[in-house]
């Protein structure tokens, strides 16, 4: 064998030898990753402000996931522009794990409505569980209205009279209102919030006094006597308040698609780790304490698998294309 032929194996030996070494030590690396996460606090980014609903549930939440892992989970709230600025920051995020999001449905409502839209919610995110589902309620201060039909009646009668807060600019509540204000002829001012929390402070103030609000902070008003609830956003009545009908009962057709709560990480995110979270997320959610937690703020446990919310996440845009298109919802 000659020089030239000895010499061309042994390098490439040693290239090989190098290729294994470095492969090896990459499988090492996956694996230490997958069981030492997390070793050091996560973060759950919440695009709303503290006090509503979805503050409350990243919280229980976060309490859940803290336990399972034994490593503090921190919520950071990061409100504005409808939620978009927290869920542009979760997309930019490292993919490892420690930067995750709750959002809710306006996810992927936002996508008809806004046309540069920072990110994509189907490639810029890693969909992880449903968590919950959000139910909203039609509901009015004003002592004129007393039914959903009364209301109907007087905004027709007198168009720009009435007024409707909702907690952002394209959000479901904004877009509930805007399709059953179209179905029915109505014309109302929208006055858009930074969150549930300070519209139900303004609403209880009087500063506003209608909304499609999220039953889960409307509730204990409604409870208390303080606000009126006259119709319910869902398929059937609710058994937390079974004397609201609904808007289907009240033979107003298309106001039953449910909203959700999500949690989500940025796209990237390695396999096993998701597969940790994904897990440690239902068995969070498989808990009778967190079941109670987030029935006694107006949501429902969400049940299904990450594979049905990636499913769900497909069609609900396309869903809600369909319906804001249809309600000619726009933001200013």
């Amino acid at each position: 064998m000659g020089e030239k032929n000895v010499k061309f194996l042994r390098n490439t030996y040693f290239a090989v030898m190098v290729a294994v070494s470095i492969n090896l030590l990459s499988a090492h690396s996956a694996l230490a990753v997958d069981s030492t996460y997390p070793s050091k606090p996560v973060k759950i980014v919440m695009p709303f402000p503290p006090g509503g609903a979805g503050d409350i549930l990243a919280r229980i939440m976060a309490e859940g996931l803290s336990k399972e892992w034994g490593q503090p989970v921190i919520v950071e709230n990061k409100p504005g522009a409808s939620g978009m600025i927290g869920n542009e920051s979760v997309s930019k995020a490292t993919p490892d794990g420690y930067t995750l999001l709750l959002t809710i449905t306006q996810t992927v409502q936002a996508p008809t409505l806004i046309k540069q839209l920072p990110y994509d919610i189907q490639k810029d995110f890693t969909a992880l569980r449903r968590v919950a589902d959000a139910l909203f309620l039609f509901v009015t201060t004003d002592p004129e209205i007393t039914s959903l039909n009364k209301y109907v009646e007087l905004a027709k009668k007198s168009p720009g009279k009435y007024s409707y807060g909702t907690y952002g600019a394209g959000t479901s509540a904004h877009i509930y209102a805007e399709m059953f204000n179209n179905m029915n002829g109505i014309k109302a001012q929208h006055i858009p919030y930074k969150g549930a929390a300070p519209l139900m402070q303004d609403m209880l103030g009087g500063h506003v006094t209608l909304s499609f609000i999220d039953m889960s902070t409307a509730l204990p008003h409604v409870r208390a006597g303080k606000i009126q609830a006259y119709a319910a956003v869902a398929d059937k009545r609710l058994k937390v308040l079974p004397e609201i009908p609904t808007f289907t009962e009240l033979g107003y057709k298309g106001m039953d698609l449910v909203g959700w709560y999500g949690m989500f990480a940025p796209a990237g995110l390695p396999t096993d780790i998701a597969k940790k979270i994904r897990t440690s997320i239902d068995q969070a959610l498989a808990s009778t304490k967190v079941q109670k937690k987030i029935a006694d703020i107006g949501l429902f446990p969400a049940i299904g698998t990450p594979e049905d919310f990636e499913k769900r996440i497909a069609l609900d845009l396309a869903k809600w294309k369909e319906i804001i298109n249809e309600a000619g919802v726009v933001i200013d």
